[in-house]
């Protein structure tokens, strides 16, 4: 595998062409479209809301519970993970088709109440748990708010998932790790390059 030291935009892993955002220590950060079944990762983050009469599994989570037979709705309907905000399930070595090596998934809450500063500090979440992990690679699909949302909307998800990531990190005691680690953002949306844009600020911008 190459480090993540060395890509450049145009760079791939395992088929996942991916844009270059910027380095925070060892975590090298890119932007990318990520199949949740198809793709290979060490993690793959994603999000479940809980149950309620507007709320439903779907999208890139609605894909990887048919491809795992209904697990994650089996699940949450029966009380073992509701999707509570800020909740986390691991599972660990996911059965074919599945190709990643383990899954990470949070808790969203009640997706209509799901706004910019909630999901920031669902990533930070995220990347709380993810930093336990021994992995190389990592894929996040805790998208920016939803496909259609405005320019805005999107340019706020993507400024505050980043704060809560690398606030995250900042927060991580074991600093001896020195492997490199290679973090994609999945993005799902018409204003990609705005939260690639973005993510870029805010690295550029943190307090090292």
């Amino acid at each position: 595998m190459q480090h993540g030291s060395r890509w450049k935009d145009g760079a791939s892993l395992t088929g996942i062409a991916t844009q270059h955002v910027g380095s925070f220590r060892a975590m090298h950060f890119h932007t990318g479209s990520v199949d949740p079944v198809a793709d290979r990762v060490d993690l793959l983050i994603v999000g479940m809301p809980e149950i309620s009469c507007a709320s439903q599994i779907g999208g890139i989570t609605c894909a990887l519970d048919a491809a795992l037979s209904g697990t994650l709705s089996h699940l949450r309907a029966g009380g073992v993970f509701e999707g509570r905000f800020g909740e986390t399930l691991i599972l660990s070595s996911p059965p074919s088709p599945v190709r990643s090596n383990s899954l990470l998934v949070v808790g969203m809450g009640d997706a209509d109440q799901l706004d910019a500063a909630r999901l920031g500090r669902l990533a930070a979440v995220a990347m709380r748990a993810a930093v336990q992990l021994d992995v190389r690679s990592m894929a996040c699909l805790l998208g920016p708010i939803s496909i259609d949302a405005s320019a805005n909307d999107v340019a706020q998800a993507a400024r505050e998932m980043m704060i809560g990531v690398l606030g995250a990190l900042d927060k991580h005691q074991d600093r001896r790790k020195v492997d490199d680690t290679i973090c994609i953002f999945d993005l799902r949306t018409l204003h990609a390059d705005i939260a690639t844009d973005r993510f870029k600020a805010v690295l550029n911008q943190w307090d090292f």
